[in-house]
């Protein structure tokens, strides 16, 4: 593969003073100079994550289809009434086809996330992390097109994935407005970690039949469940992070525990609970009973000592989350879909594609948090494109001439 590398165009010695005569003086605040403009922009290097960070939120949106569809949607409507058949094959092979969609796009974009990694500026043992971890997920992806991926692949995937996540988040913990996205990234690669051990000493009892392996199978379990939870929690706070509209020199507002999104967020995974829980009585709705169905759908292995009612809360909000992210992502869209992507991979990450969503976020996390200059610009372009589609006259030339006395 042939890398092209832009190198910034050689400048003037660091003792070498502009010439003040050369470019017209300006007025105080106001902006440089188009040659001023050029000259200071000539010496940046080039953005490295940039273009690919774009393609992320697209991702995302099939990611959330895919699941909605083919792991929700479709199982829950077998069986559930008469004469929906054909209903249920359309929403199967819509899924499929979400499903097909997103294991392409996602092998490209982790691929040039990684190569976009390995040309930033995060640490070199992120940037090996992202080359094995990535690298050994893409080609299990690969294997599970042709035939069943083993359980031991399966398990050592999701150790990468989770891995991989929790050095992202560590690294992009240090950044204010990336942190509420890196908080529950790094919760979802700990609560992966959590459960993966939970399904070996469960297994581990399976086969020896001990009843205190069991017991410590359910303490396991129900840690990890916490620690998803809280994860969840988290996005659901990151949802109204960094909104508000700020300057370049003004300091990022801290996250709101409370916002119009995540009370949104509350309000409809209640609503899904209410539904699922009356959907387990015999005289339930068809609503309800799909609700039921597609909820537990959801629910992790080995079973966590938790009511069911909060297991199904949590899996509401998670995927109502996922859904407003995608829908009104934070000021820079990539963040929003890296959001979307962990809540996908947080209830199944040893699953191939649940692997290569988690690491696909904690890529694109780890990029924004370094690739401080594209995160801003790309956040300023943003608010410069709001700000004159929401005015009146925006675009339109001045013909007053001036201020009218």
């Amino acid at each position: 593969m042939l890398l092209t590398i832009d190198l910034p165009p050689e400048g003037p010695p660091p003792s070498a003073a502009p010439d003040a005569a050369a470019s017209p003086r300006r007025e105080e605040g106001g902006e440089p100079p188009p040659a001023e403009r050029r000259s200071s922009a000539a010496g940046r290097p080039p953005l490295a994550g940039l273009p690919v960070l774009a393609l992320v939120r697209p991702l995302a949106v099939l990611a959330l289809l895919a699941m909605i569809l083919g792991r929700m949607v479709a199982p829950a409507m077998v069986g559930l009434a008469v004469g929906i058949e054909r209903a249920v094959h359309t929403i199967e092979l819509a899924g499929a086809g979400a499903s097909q969609l997103f294991a392409i796009g996602a092998i490209v974009v982790a691929m040039a996330l990684i190569s976009a990694v390995v040309r930033s500026r995060v640490p070199y043992a992120l940037r090996i992390g992202a080359i094995v971890a990535g690298s050994f997920v893409i080609l299990v992806v690969l294997h599970a097109t042709v035939q069943r991926v083993p359980d031991l692949s399966a398990a050592l995937i999701g150790v990468s994935a989770a891995i991989l996540a929790l050095g992202s988040a560590w690294e992009a913990l240090r950044v204010p407005f990336v942190r509420p996205v890196a908080a529950a990234l790094g919760l979802v690669g700990a609560s992966a970690l959590v459960r993966l051990a939970g399904v070996l000493l469960a297994v581990w009892a399976n086969d020896r039949g001990s009843k205190a392996l069991a017991g410590a199978t359910s303490s396991v379990a129900t840690a990890a469940f916490a620690l998803g939870a809280l994860a969840v929690l988290a996005a659901t706070v990151a949802l109204g992070a960094g909104r508000e509209a700020r300057t370049r020199d003004a300091e990022p507002p801290r996250p709101r525990l409370v916002s119009p999104l995540s009370l949104v967020a509350l309000a409809s995974a209640l609503f899904a609970t209410r539904a699922a829980l009356a959907g387990a009585s015999d005289d339930a709705s068809m609503v309800e009973a799909l609700f039921r169905r597609a909820l537990d759908r959801l629910l992790t292995r080995p079973a966590p000592v938790v009511p069911l009612s909060m297991q199904l809360f949590v899996a509401a909000l998670s995927v109502v989350v996922a859904a407003l992210a995608l829908v009104a992502p934070p000021r820079l869209p990539a963040l929003g879909g890296a959001l979307a992507l962990l809540l996908v991979a947080g209830s199944a990450p040893e699953v191939p594609l649940g692997a290569l969503s988690l690491v696909i976020a904690a890529l694109c996390i780890a990029l924004a948090a370094r690739d401080e200059r594209g995160f801003w610009a790309a956040m300023l372009a943003n608010e410069r494109e709001r700000t004159s589609s929401s005015l009146p006259g925006a675009g339109k030339p001045d013909t007053t001439g001036g201020a009218s006395g």
